[in-house]
């Protein structure tokens, strides 16, 4: 049978237990920090993920022991990922002092995530499922877009225990899902989310500065996503154009690295993603890197090799970005779920 261009399944689990545990962290390490207990690394660890791409979202099943795990600021600023993300259990939990609404997942219950934040939970064993969403499905129609970084949302909310079932359900169908109905689904699974989070908005409620930063940010976020392409960008013109002095804006973008940090990873996640994709790859790379806002291809080349430890022309090769610190990824293991948590 052919392997499904939508489908990575990443598993551990026929390793040697020594090789285990390490292979799992460089893995998951595209996204999070994780550590687990001695005896669960060395004597007992097991650990599969089980993904789909349905249209420019991405589905992940993972089963694995207790961990605890973390997105830091070193996260945010090495891979300038902005997706939300959103967890259901079929079993285990986690739990959060991070959380809005609670502390810990409820039987049924869903958590949300913000990428661009910081946060750390602990779980037990667990089995659970991970939708991905871009940001762009999702922001526009949330009244507060940045206030739902690890928000509980509770089952006494119908449209949270709907919302869970649907996940469930795209799941299992997600290899008969065509183009267009994954279309359909982005729709409506953003707007039935979106609903979920403006009804659990403000049970936490900031403090007006704070609510004022995080408008702030919506808009610097949607203006470096609108004008990552021009080779002219820079803090003095974002911070003109914004309205903000260009000390206001450092401030607001430290924590995603600074300001030349996060638009060079969208030009070069724009450029991974045309690279990756069949129909765009063979475009000449000087074409690609003044669409990415380079000002010639060999800078591109350049800021491309020290992003991903690799070329534009190995991706060309069928090369996927690899953690530059994961020396024990066996070739045989499917890898291709960071690939596209990176493109999307």
């Amino acid at each position: 049978m052919p392997e499904q261009s939508n489908h990575s399944f990443f598993t551990v689990n026929d390793l040697p237990m020594s090789n285990r545990y390490d292979v799992w962290q460089d893995s998951i390490d595209c996204i999070f920090q994780v550590d687990a207990l001695p005896e669960v690394r060395k004597e007992e660890f097991t650990a599969s993920l089980d993904a789909h791409l349905v249209g420019s979202m991405m589905l992940a099943r993972t089963i694995s022991k207790h961990q605890f795990w973390s997105r830091t600021a070193s996260n945010i600023a090495a891979d300038g990922m902005d997706h939300y993300m959103v967890q259901f259990y079929y079993d285990g939990g986690m739990a959060s002092d991070d959380g809005k609404n609670g502390t810990e997942i409820e039987s049924g219950g869903l958590l949300v995530q913000d990428l661009t934040q910081v946060a750390s939970a602990t779980t037990s064993d667990f089995d659970n499922l991970v939708l991905v969403l871009p940001r762009p499905i999702l922001e526009n129609k949330l009244i507060l877009p940045e206030d739902h970084n690890m928000r509980f949302l509770s089952t006494k909310d119908p449209m949270v225990r709907i919302l869970a079932d649907q996940l469930v359900s795209i799941k299992k169908n997600a290899s008969s899902v065509t183009v267009e109905q994954s279309s359909i689904l982005e729709t409506v699974i953003s707007e039935m989310l979106s609903c979920c989070l403006n009804t659990a908005m403000g049970e936490n409620s900031e403090t007006r500065q704070q609510r004022k930063n995080v408008q702030t940010m919506v808009a610097i976020r949607r203006y470096f996503r609108k004008n990552f392409s021009s080779p002219d960008l820079n803090p003095a013109r974002a911070a003109q154009d914004l309205g903000l002095s260009r000390s206001r804006l450092y401030t607001l973008m430290e924590d995603h690295g600074g300001v030349h940090s996060y638009v060079r990873n969208l030009r070069l996640r724009h450029a991974l993603s045309i690279l990756s994709n069949p129909a765009t790859q063979h475009r000449p790379l000087y074409d690609i890197a003044l669409e990415c806002g380079f000002a010639s291809d060999s800078s591109f080349i350049r800021a491309f090799r020290e992003k991903f430890d690799m070329t534009p022309g190995d991706v060309r090769q069928g090369a996927l970005p690899a953690n530059k610190s994961a020396p024990h990824t066996s070739p045989s293991i499917d890898t291709r779920y960071e690939n596209w948590l990176n493109t999307m």
